[in-house]
């Protein structure tokens, strides 16, 4: 019964990986090169390190181009390289052989792709934040690849999305440490993570610090759970990260006088940006409509309906959490097998003994007692995971706010990073009222939001000097919308086959269900 559920739930979040490909395609097919300075700057980050070398504030820009905004100076130099180095190879050789424009276009396909890719690492974490809704985790990603600034982004030549696929595998990481406790592979995972994700923004190291937490937090058996065990853990895990990442902070502080690269006095005397305090700028609206407008597409401020794509979902969750009968609505409790062996020694014990036979046999008082240890202990997974989630939301907004406080913008943009926390949330709230009214909400909701892509690309005729890009973005509509029936369809189908019985609380023979 379980099988065909598992499967349509992966089969969602594939489907709202590819949507976010051809959507994201058909923004950058459909958008003029260069429209903004950032562009411009991020694709001569990436020919300069298919040169051979990193680019220097001051030197400003490498490339020569005929079309587009140009910036003064390379004011992205600051970033670390690996999103520029997967670039590289593909963008330089075009701009070298005069291909300008197919290399703004080929920049915009790989970002595309890191779309999709990290529409599947948002699907991944929410499985590993929720194990027991596999349903709204897999929402979650189908909210993540409907967030119109994500698409935007996708669509164009940023390094964002790195930043935020390695912040949704980061917190993958951290609430599975502290759900099931450490293990060789997941320590393993958690160096490839933070040292990814430190070579993408600095901004990462709050997820760093998530990720040290939960594995000094971590319940679960084995030596990996013990007192040495975690320490080498977080050795592990803190020194990937240095290792990889430190060296090109050690050359900020060198070129730029802090690790950060920022260029406060250049911004205050070229582009009339001027320093803030913290209360001005906390209690500034514009900052908390800036940051948070990740669904605002290419409406004006004065269009406000957007907003009822972020708001309308996170009350929703608000309705779940407080009505009891609700917050058991999409729950999964799996039956756990026999339990099978091989060794002679112990065939008799695994069935003969109540405490390793079937629940359904088994003396009722040891499973009423294991089933409520395991309550007691999913409860305390469950605060810690929660707590990991707003610290890392609140610890980014704050960064945001010290950034604007030293004049810096307070752009949608940078609230991407806690776009898969928010959509966790948010999908709890479309998922949880039922067989039959949840995928009415999910499909209002992406009905809503599909609306909200779909008036950005511009299918009146090509952005630039060649037709075939018209006919590009078009096909790529196409696709995407195919992709975004192909995800309602599966909502739907999944949810229709759900148990309409309300499941059974979890116990240690009944675990939770892990993707």
């Amino acid at each position: 019964m379980r099988r065909p559920t598992m499967t349509l739930h992966s089969g969602i979040v594939l489907a709202a990986a590819l949507f976010a490909v051809f959507a994201a395609i058909a923004i950058g097919f459909s958008a003029p090169p260069f429209n903004s300075g950032d562009e411009a700057a991020h694709l001569d980050y990436a020919v300069t390190v298919w040169h051979g070398h990193l680019p220097v504030f001051e030197d400003g820009l490498t490339i020569d181009s005929t079309f587009g905004i140009i910036p003064p100076v390379q004011w992205v130099s600051q970033h670390p390289p690996l999103f520029y180095a997967v670039l590289a190879p593909v963008v330089g050789p075009l701009w070298d052989s005069g291909q300008h424009y197919h290399a703004v276009l080929a920049g915009r396909v790989v970002n595309a792709v890191f779309a999709g890719l990290t529409v599947l690492a948002a699907g991944w974490a929410a499985r590993r934040v929720l194990p027991t809704r596999p349903g709204a985790a897999s929402v979650a990603a189908v909210v993540v690849s409907l967030t119109s600034m994500f698409l935007l982004v996708g669509g164009a030549v940023y390094n964002d999305l790195p930043n935020v696929a390695f912040g949704a595998l980061a917190i993958g990481v951290a609430a599975t440490a502290l759900r099931r406790g450490l293990s060789t592979r997941l320590v393993v995972l958690a160096a490839v993570v933070t040292a990814a994700g430190m070579l993408s923004r600095l901004t990462f190291a709050v997820f760093v610090v998530a990720v040290l937490v939960a594995v000094v937090c971590a319940r679960g058996r084995g030596w990996w759970n013990g007192l040495v065990g975690k320490l080498v853990a977080v050795v592990v895990a803190a020194a990937a990260p240095a290792l990889a990442a430190g060296w090109f902070f050690l050359r900020n502080e060198r070129v730029t006088g802090n690790i950060a690269g920022s260029q406060p006095e250049w911004a205050a005397a070229h582009l009339h940006r001027r320093q803030h305090g913290f209360v001005e700028t906390v209690a500034d609206p514009g900052f908390w409509t800036g940051v948070f407008s990740v669904f605002r597409g290419h409406f004006t401020l004065d269009v406000t309906w957007p907003w009822v794509l972020l708001v309308g979902p996170l009350l929703l969750a608000v309705v779940v959490a407080v009505v009891p009968a609700l917050r058991r609505n999409g729950r999964v409790r799996p039956m756990a097998p026999r339990p099978t062996t091989t060794d002679p020694t112990t065939t008799d014990r695994a069935t003969t003994d109540p405490t390793t036979t079937d629940p359904t046999t088994a003396d009722p008082t040891t499973v009423t007692g294991r089933r409520r240890r395991q309550d007691a202990t999913d409860r305390v997974a469950d605060v810690l995971v929660a707590l990991m989630l707003v610290a890392v939301v609140v610890l980014v907004v704050f960064l945001q706010i010290r950034f604007t406080m030293q004049g810096g913008a307070a752009q949608a943009r940078y609230g991407l990073p806690v776009v898969p926390v928010l959509a966790v949330v948010m999908a709890i709230g479309l998922s949880g009222f039922g067989r039959m009214l949840s995928p009415l909400l999910v499909t209002a909701w992406v009905a809503a939001a599909g609306y909200d892509w779909f008036a950005i690309v511009d299918l009146t005729g090509p952005a630039f000097h060649e037709p075939v890009t018209l006919t590009v973005s078009r096909v790529a509509v196409v696709l995407a919308i195919v992709a975004l029936a192909a995800v309602l369809t599966l909502v739907w189908t999944a949810s229709l086959r759900r148990s309409a019985v309300a499941p059974q609380p979890p116990t240690s023979d009944f675990p939770a269900v892990t993707a």
